[in-house]
């Protein structure tokens, strides 16, 4: 099964949250202090980046070739 693509904006507290636990899965972002962070944990590895507009950094977490199984999370 394959995750939903759809990139979701959410908090910086919800951003450290998922990066800590590794769930939700999915694709996010969050504005801090003039930076967009984009958060792929499409597969749970919670990988981060930094970018300087909301467009490279969707385009980052936009990648084609990202396939992921899904795994339950037990935390949501």
């Amino acid at each position: 099964m394959k995750i939903s693509a759809k990139i979701q904006k959410i908090s910086y507290t919800q951003a450290e949250r998922i990066i800590d636990t590794r769930c939700p899965l999915g694709l996010f972002y969050v504005l801090k202090a003039g930076t967009y962070i984009g958060i792929d944990n499409s597969n749970g590895q919670a990988w981060t980046e930094d970018f300087p507009s909301f467009r490279k950094c969707k385009r980052w977490l936009s990648n084609p070739n990202i396939e992921a199984e899904v795994t339950t999370c037990l935390l949501f």
